[in-house]
């Protein structure tokens, strides 16, 4: 199907808003029909899922509202691979097309794209996409996110741009080739048709906003909003001051070596154009916590979205910036080293590396690092009666977020780049799956002390009381916590361990695969906190107060981090008092202690 122009047509301002409201909410429709349709629990109740339109040419135009971050800055790259594989000119009406491959258009295999180009009078005139987290791809682990598999063979079904439906005909020998390959084949299939279903539906309101607008019309807003976002990232750009803003940060180990991994970003600011440079980070890890430029990609546009003032995100921005990486680095993985991992390590280093160099350029929207996210898998046979059947529990624990100048961190809250996701509740989990969670508390003393304190980890238990399993999990932060900015302190570390305050302890630490769990067994896990900002001493007393009332600090930590001497009246209570005197004599000491 060839491509020609259509004419252009003149939009006033109202217009403009009107169809790029209605842009957004195309992508959102997508996003219901899978939350509503979708088998897998991630994706129904967690929210691991996005919709994105594009222009003729793959330019990322609009995104939903709900969307999880972490898809925004690869999707730039998922359609112009597509076209660049299938050929614009090979197009029919009908067509959609998948695809997952994490070196050239995603993040991990089970991360699916689904592609579907959109024709007027034979016209190619636009692209809707669907993506979503599947719970199995296949691969050496449950869930396929081995933190352990040294290639990408052990991690699942890599997926290069395919043809599914041919003029609207579903091929069904892709779909059996896949299904064979995936666990829970039942479970892929529902979340493939809900996919499907999405970009139909996403066709359908597209059609709809042509017919109310004009063609015309609808494909001049979508160059325009592109041309508006460059316009405005500019004008942030340009309004910070020149210069070259550096940092790092550290996954906490190869899981394979043991040897952390660094991240390092230079962010330069030149006028109204900025240049992210990660060309400084690691080389290589053997496991699987690499992370492919798609990822590193969107781990930028995240952080210009956490720092930056709000503003549509699409390709538009890209014309502004630029990245420099090192192929087969740690932050631009190359076929074959494993990747599965990279979400809540390298990709989330990169992020924490963006939210901090911009700070430093603009510090009244700045912010610390978040906690990293920690992604686990339980998995085995349930054997109640009316299951009888494998299963493949995917979840993840939240923690705290970074403090900002003038708010302290949010605690159990997702991480940047799962911003719209949602905890998936603990009741449907144990109704669904042979498990039981008997702790979802928040962690005292997680937050990283600041003069805004960062948000606050959380402590989980949980167990599996009728059956044996298997644990896999990954993560970051137990070594090194979320840094602060600004003299604010780390956040809280993380940790996994099996039969915590038993004779039998034993302390798996955040990373481990295929660890086999028997019944009545509980694993303990707890997640970081965020980083804070600004100097601890420079919290006020009263602050600090509530945070102990509040059991988020506790009395020991309020006085060796913040120099606040509190004295317990009558805690069942909760009456507490701060001694003014002994506290201002200890922060003078603290001050001195340090040469200020």
């Amino acid at each position: 199907m060839t491509q020609r122009d259509s004419t252009r047509g003149a939009v006033d301002p109202i217009t403009f808003e009107v169809v790029r409201n209605a842009l957004t909410a195309v992508c959102n429709e997508m996003a219901l029909v899978v939350a509503k349709t979708a088998y897998s629990t991630p994706v129904n109740e967690g929210h691991d899922f996005a919709g994105a339109v594009y222009d003729r040419r793959g330019g990322l135009v609009a995104q939903g509202e709900f969307d999880m971050p972490t898809f925004v800055g690869l999707t730039l790259l998922t359609v112009p691979e597509v076209i660049r594989a299938v050929g614009l000119s090979e197009m029919e009406p009908g067509d959609i097309y998948m695809i997952n491959d994490p070196y050239v258009a995603s993040t991990h295999c089970n991360d699916i794209h689904f592609v579907k180009p959109l024709f007027h009078e034979r016209e190619l005139i636009a692209f809707v996409t669907s993506t979503a987290h599947w719970s199995d791809v296949g691969g050496s682990a449950p869930g396929s996110l081995s933190c352990l598999a040294s290639s990408a063979y052990e991690e699942g079904m890599r997926i290069p741009a395919i043809t599914l439906y041919r003029r609207g005909r579903r091929n069904d020998d892709v779909v059996a080739l896949l299904l064979a390959n995936m666990r829970q084949s039942w479970e892929r299939l529902g979340d493939l048709n809900a996919q499907v279903a999405a970009v139909k539906a996403g066709e359908t309101r597209f059609r709809a906003l042509i017919d109310r607008h004009g063609l015309p019309a609808v494909l001049t807003v979508m160059d325009e909003v592109q041309n508006h976002s460059e316009r405005l990232v500019r004008a942030v750009f340009a309004g910070l001051p020149d210069g070259t803003y550096t940092t790092e940060d550290w996954i906490d180990q190869d899981p394979l070596t043991g040897e952390p991994k660094a991240v390092r970003l230079a962010l330069t600011i030149a006028g109204d154009h900025a240049l992210f440079d990660l060309t400084a980070s690691d080389g290589p890890a053997q496991a699987s916590i690499n992370c492919t430029i798609a990822a590193t990609t969107s781990a930028l546009f995240i952080g210009l979205a956490s720092i930056l003032p709000q503003m549509p995100i699409n390709a538009g921005i890209m014309r502004a910036i630029e990245i420099r990486a090192r192929r087969g680095s740690i932050v631009w993985a190359e076929p074959p080293v494993g990747v599965s991992g990279l979400v809540p390590t390298s990709m989330d280093m990169v992020i924490s590396c963006a939210m901090r160099a911009l700070s430093q350029a603009l510090p009244e929207r700045g912010a610390a690092s978040t906690h990293s996210v920690i992604n686990a898998v339980f998995a085995g046979y349930d054997e109640r009666a009316e299951f009888q059947a494998p299963f493949i529990n995917y979840v993840w624990g939240f923690g705290g977020l970074g403090a900002t100048k003038r708010k302290d961190g949010a605690s159990d809250a997702a991480p940047a780049f799962g911003a719209s996701a949602s905890n998936i509740p603990v009741e449907l989990q144990e109704r669904r799956y042979p498990v039981l969670w008997s702790r979802h508390m928040l962690l005292p003393d997680s937050g990283g002390p600041g003069r805004s304190r960062g948000g606050l980890g959380l402590d989980l238990l949980v167990g599996f009381p009728f059956h044996p399993g298997t644990l896999l999990s990954i993560g970051n932060r137990e070594r090194f916590g979320p840094p602060g900015i600004f003299a604010g302190e780390a956040g809280g570390t993380a940790g996994l361990v099996l039969q915590k305050g038993t004779e039998a302890e034993r302390n798996l630490g955040i990373i481990c695969a295929d660890v086999a769990i028997a019944p009545g067994e509980v694993a303990s896990y707890w997640s970081s906190g965020g980083g804070g900002y600004g100097d601890p001493l420079e919290r006020p007393a009263d602050r600090v107060l509530d945070d102990v009332i509040d059991q988020y600090v506790s009395i020991a930590k309020a006085r060796a981090q913040y120099g606040v001497v509190v004295t317990a009246i009558d805690p069942r209570a909760l009456r507490y008092e701060v001694d003014e005197p002994a506290t201002t004599k200890l922060r003078d000491e603290m001050r001195a202690a340090r040469g200020n």
